[in-house]
């Protein structure tokens, strides 16, 4: 099932101008599939392995308000019929692989080494929503129904099929021509873009690049009796994305280089509109004074419950028990 969200605009006195009317459709899927494995070994060795994939598709995420699910709804054209898409609650790839080894001696110590590796797509987003995927969205009204930021975009066979306008930012001018040879670039290096051209982008067809990070604790456990009682110390550390500590490089998700609506669109075409012959005109959108030509950059988030660090953090523990 998914919602769908109709708008019927209304005037009575300058207080009702618009009226969302909801109901639910029998289209739409989602599923998933898992698998684990698991395996202790020989002297204090365990490995842990799983993976699990998951996809969904709905005509409408809804958002908080009437409105702003209507609004926000990425579409190619009709926003009351908006047809399938992937849903942002999509999940995924994902894949993990875990270990431990612990090793005990002369009955007075113990050392473990944990081990957690974990590859899955970021979640990324803007306005407190995070999600696997995006759209590639026009920044502004393309198809003139109010909503901005919202409207899928045409993917062009080619360069002849683009309809750039010029236009100068600082001191710089950047001709059509400029415009269409920086897009076509970009297009041939997004394998979504690239295979799906001479159609209109899916909501939700992009994926984030998954992202690989590792985890490393390491703890070492003294006993000893103390006037026939046993006490413990136990000196720990713990790395958390141990592979950007080996290599800057490791353990960096990706995002995305244009700029990001609150409902996940890649804002690629900015300022939309329409020639004297009725075509769409758009400009190609920029990132520090120059078109872009790639989809991805590297993230710098430093702390992030659902997301991870991009950067290698570690903490030292001391604790110590008595009995």
């Amino acid at each position: 099932m998914g919602p769908c969200v109709n708008r019927i605009n209304t005037a009575a006195g300058n207080q009702v101008t618009a009226t969302y009317v909801m109901k639910n459709q029998s289209v739409g899927n989602s599923w998933n599939i898992s698998g684990a494995l698991s395996k202790s070994l020989y002297h204090g060795l365990m490995v842990r392995g799983a993976y699990s994939y998951g996809d969904a598709h709905n005509t409408i995420d809804p958002g908080s308000t009437a409105g702003s699910t209507y609004n926000l709804n990425e579409h190619s054209g009709d926003p009351n019929n908006p047809g399938l898409g992937r849903s942002y609650s999509a999940q995924g790839h994902r894949v993990y692989v875990q270990t431990s080894y612990t090793r005990s001696y002369l009955g007075f110590g113990a050392t473990t080494i944990s081990a957690f590796w974990e590859m899955k797509a970021p979640l990324i987003g803007a306005g407190g929503g995070l999600s696997p995927n995006a759209s590639y969205v026009f920044a502004g009204d393309m198809n003139g129904d109010g909503g901005a930021g919202n409207d899928l975009i045409y993917i062009p066979k080619n360069t002849s099929e683009m309809n750039f306008v010029p236009f100068t930012l600082g001191t710089r001018t950047f001709t059509a021509e400029e415009q269409a040879a920086a897009f076509e670039t970009y297009i041939n290096q997004d394998p979504y873009l690239r295979n799906h051209r001479g159609e209109y982008a899916e909501r939700g067809g992009l994926w984030y690049p998954l992202a690989k990070r590792m985890d490393l604790s390491i703890t070492q456990d003294v006993f000893h009796n103390v006037a026939g009682k046993r006490n413990a110390g136990q000196f720990r550390i713990d790395f958390t994305n141990f592979g950007n500590f080996l290599n800057h490089n490791w353990g960096v998700s990706q995002r995305l280089v244009v700029p990001i609506t609150q409902a996940y669109g890649a804002q690629i075409l900015t300022n939309p509109g329409v020639d004297a012959q009725g075509r769409a005109t758009y400009r190609l959108a920029t990132a520090n004074g120059e078109l872009v030509t790639k989809t991805f950059q590297p993230q710098t988030l430093l702390s992030n419950s659902q997301t991870g660090s991009d950067v290698y953090q570690f903490m030292l523990s001391f604790r110590y028990s008595f009995n």
